[in-house]
């Protein structure tokens, strides 16, 4: 099968560090014809990084070009939804970045937009990809733990003013609802329907540690999947003095602990039944790929809009939601 004839809208920190690296290897499946970035230096600096294509700085500019068949959006968030509109009106594929739009008015209206659309739609959400977690979802097929009652994930990642994401002024300013923890946290949100299916309710609180990085930095949720497995999501921004990322599930007859998304511990009364080691995170190939096997061969995508728009339904919802508490002692 032929190679797709690609364009790369926004040439930031997803396109080069996440994107280019994985297209590289995929040059059979993937040529990279033309790209586009607002600013001439860093569209230029990309345009040489993958090869010398032709770059402009309009996008639609690039929607008219015959040698482009489908469109990677690499964009802020809050762009989302216009481009990716304007894209598929051009009559172009389209892979946009994870989440799929600022809030949720502005999700569902695309998810509408573009139903009547031919074209392949798959959005970025790589960690439908993970084999971390399809492992996980694997193993409790299997009943290594009996039946999961309880999810605890706890992502406690500091963000300074010096990383390369807060240096992102649109970051910083939370143009789109959320900011970093809608921006990573929809990551979790996925692999969570992944391992567990749809969450149904929940009940949250956020706060502010460092307004710096944002009006939200820290984040708990508290919610209940159609299975009735329940669990608690943390996700905190500016923790000081500790690191960490952990999923831990609990079964009726052991538990699964996966350590920074790359070791699995299964354990139960005999102690450590298994023990896996993944180097490697194969999520970006594999959503690649699936995007190349929807445009050639008519596959239905993994991580459509209608999945992206539940995942940022959760996770949103659960923000605008948060804090509103139930008294449980006495009144004074």
């Amino acid at each position: 099968m032929k190679s797709i004839k690609l364009g790369i809208i926004g040439c930031g920190i997803a396109a080069t560090e996440l994107h280019w690296p994985v297209l590289q290897k995929l040059r059979d499946k993937f040529q990279i014809t033309a790209i586009c970035n607002n600013t001439e230096p860093k569209a230029k600096e990309f345009s040489e990084l993958v090869g010398g294509v032709p770059y402009v700085l309009d996008y639609r500019e690039l929607l008219q070009n015959p040698d482009v068949e489908a469109i990677i959006i690499a964009l802020p968030i809050y762009l989302n939804n216009q481009v990716t509109k304007d894209v598929l009106s051009a009559g172009k594929h389209v892979f946009v970045e994870k989440p799929l739009a600022a809030n949720i008015e502005e999700a569902r209206d695309l998810l509408e937009f573009g139903q009547p659309f031919p074209q392949v739609k798959m959005v970025g959400e790589n960690w439908y990809f993970h084999p971390v977690f399809h492992r996980v979802k694997e193993l409790i097929a299997e009943g290594r733990i009996g039946d999961p009652y309880a999810i605890f994930w706890d992502i406690f990642q500091r963000v300074t003013l010096d990383s390369k994401y807060a240096q992102t002024k649109w970051r910083i300013e939370q143009k789109h609802r959320g900011g970093f923890i809608s921006d990573g946290g929809i990551h979790n949100i996925a692999a969570l329907r992944l391992m567990f299916g749809r969450i149904t309710a929940g009940n949250a609180f956020s706060k502010s540690i460092n307004p710096a990085i944002g009006e939200v930095d820290t984040f708990s949720l508290q919610f209940e999947t159609k299975n009735r497995v329940h669990g608690v999501l943390n996700i905190f921004r500016s923790p000081n003095g500790v690191s960490k990322n952990q999923l831990l599930v609990l079964g009726k007859q052991g538990s699964i602990a996966v350590e920074a998304n790359k070791r699995i511990f299964v354990k139960n009364e005999q102690g450590t039944d298994l023990e896996e080691t993944f180097e490697e995170d194969t999520s970006y190939r594999s959503e690649f790929e699936d995007f190349y096997q929807a445009i050639r061969n008519g596959k239905e995508v993994v991580s459509s809009f209608s999945k992206a728009y539940e995942d940022l339904h959760v996770l949103l919802t659960a923000l605008d939601s948060a804090n509103q508490f139930h008294q449980l002692g006495p009144q004074d």
